[in-house]
């Protein structure tokens, strides 16, 4: 499964396996009883301390998508910003997608090939997604 998040496109494979890998600081019974409240706030409060997380820490970053999946079905992209004025995590925008697979694929195969830009998602992706999931600010 592919997700975006910000600027970077994650393959998280199967989602279960990744899940229970044993590198999520959650055992099994505590991510199946998170909701998409808890999720937002995890987003926004790593998103606050890393605005560049996606870049910086991909691991947690690969995790935190592969719980958005899990817990959120149908969402494979998240716009995550935090502006230069956030006085703490509520102050993060977030936008939950669900975008067709053949543009997640398509950016993709744009980033192994070291092309992919912000500009270019924000054009592929989110100035076409006419419904979100979710959106918070």
């Amino acid at each position: 499964m592919l997700f975006l998040f910000n600027d970077v496109v994650f393959d998280l494979g199967d989602l279960s396996t990744l899940l229970r890998d044993g590198t999520i600081p959650l055992t099994v019974s505590q991510f199946e009883t998170l909701t998409p409240a808890h999720l937002t706030q995890l987003v926004r409060e790593a998103v606050f301390v890393d605005p560049n997380i996606a870049q910086t820490k991909p691991d947690q970053c690969q995790h935190l998508c592969a719980l958005i999946a899990y817990r959120a079905p149908g969402a494979n992209a998240l716009l995550a910003v935090r502006h230069a004025g956030a006085n703490g995590p509520e102050d993060v925008g977030l936008r939950f997608a669900n975008v067709p697979m053949t543009t997640i694929a398509y950016l993709w195969r744009r980033q192994n090939e070291e092309h992919l830009t912000a500009h270019e998602i924000n054009s592929e992706v989110w100035a076409n997604v006419t419904g979100t999931l979710h959106s918070a600010h």
